[in-house]
């Protein structure tokens, strides 16, 4: 087959654009630390790679979900650690005020000091968390759940919780319904009775003073059915926190288990598309060899003419 010096050159020029070709790829490929720089270089590896990080990117935004989780459920904690003092604290008022020693006087003192917890529970049932949600209010994370309508402290959120996607299986929730925490609470007379009305009615039955044994009999019956409430009140109180500290401790360990991930996609992806150096410098050598004969030979036969083959 004879071969025109035009298809001669033309063959010569593709070889050593292919060897530069290569070169150059090789050179992208240790510049990028990466092996797979498009699909042709590999079509199964790389998209067992797309899917490796995808599931890294998930596995990323749940740490993030669960860092936020982590702030919000410990808020909730702090706030019933809170809610726990306080009602400790009552009780002891509670305790105390059945001194028979005390007067009207003694027992309006304690009064007193129950309205300023009273108006503490309000506030701590109003807490926010990081994102200005309130913890209490259920679903509704802006409607401010408890209100005082001067009759009595009246709940304006739900029964809802509001659930973080802490892993591809588990949601949590990070918050409560203030109805479960602070009025969902068995009354001694029966029925259940809220701790807002729980203190309230300690407060009334402290500030009636009492004169007659009828006052007498009512005022140990009050204190009496106060103390029983509070005791349920903390009951319950206790019950919620040690619900929130269990799902403190799964997200603990759904973030060791999201760690063990990240790391196991990471290396899953070195091992698909990261370039091993040593070889890529070896083939890069190589292709370096290779170019440098492809331009000699190119420049050798487009020097020959045909005086060249006459001698």
């Amino acid at each position: 087959m004879r071969v025109s010096s035009n298809t001669s050159y033309e063959l010569g020029i593709a070889a050593l654009n292919r060897q530069q070709a290569a070169q150059v790829k090789t050179l992208e490929q240790i510049n990028s630390g990466k092996r797979l720089l498009t699909p042709s270089d590999g079509p199964a590896a790389y998209v067992r790679a797309l899917g490796v990080s995808q599931a890294d990117a998930g596995n990323a935004q749940y740490a993030v979900n669960r860092q936020s989780a982590t702030s919000s459920l410990g808020m909730l904690e702090g706030t019933l650690k809170d809610v726990v003092n306080l009602v400790q604290n009552a009780q002891e008022l509670a305790v105390y005020a059945g001194n028979g020693t005390l007067n009207d006087s003694g027992r309006t003192a304690i009064a007193t000091e129950l309205r300023g917890n009273l108006d503490e529970l309000l506030s701590l049932s109003n807490r926010t968390d990081a994102n200005g949600q309130y913890l209490f209010s259920g679903f509704q994370g802006s409607t401010k759940p408890f209100v005082d309508t001067g009759s009595g402290v009246q709940y304006m959120g739900d029964d809802g919780m509001r659930l973080v996607q802490a892993s591809d299986s588990r949601q949590l929730a990070v918050n409560e319904s203030g109805r479960e925490v602070f009025e969902r609470i068995p009354a001694s007379g029966g029925g259940y009775q809220s701790l807002f009305k729980t203190l309230s009615d300690l407060i009334g039955v402290l500030e009636t003073p009492v004169v007659t044994a009828t006052d007498k009999t009512a005022l140990a019956n009050g204190l009496n059915a106060a103390q029983s409430n509070l005791s349920s009140s903390l009951d319950n109180v206790l019950r919620v926190r040690s619900d929130v500290g269990t799902r403190m401790n799964e997200v603990d360990t759904l973030n060791d288990t999201g760690d063990a991930l990240s790391i196991q996609y990471k290396q899953q992806l070195a091992d698909l598309q990261d370039v091993d150096y040593a070889q890529a410098i070896s083939s890069l050598t190589q292709q370096q060899t290779y170019l440098q004969a492809t331009q000699q030979a190119f420049l050798k036969v487009q020097g020959l003419s045909l005086f060249d083959y006459l001698r």
